[in-house]
């Protein structure tokens, strides 16, 4: 698993534990393809961007696409 990968799978489940998502009563098996698909997602999005840090560009990510 890489640093990106890793990052972006504790911020996601961060994310789904503290927001109300469609996510939050699913289990940890549950939640995992999601995640992996958002992660793709994202990677693709106009959230991921060079001039920010990663961090600040997966929290933008999921605060606007993930609910």
């Amino acid at each position: 698993m890489t640093y990106e990968n890793f990052l972006f799978s504790q911020l996601f489940m961060e994310h789904v534990e503290n927001s109300n998502t469609k996510y939050n009563q699913l289990e940890y098996d549950l939640i995992f393809p999601h995640m992996i698909e958002h992660n793709e997602l994202f990677k693709t999005s106009l959230y991921y961007l060079e001039m920010k840090s990663e961090y600040d560009c997966i929290l933008d990510y999921l605060n606007n696409e993930v609910n």
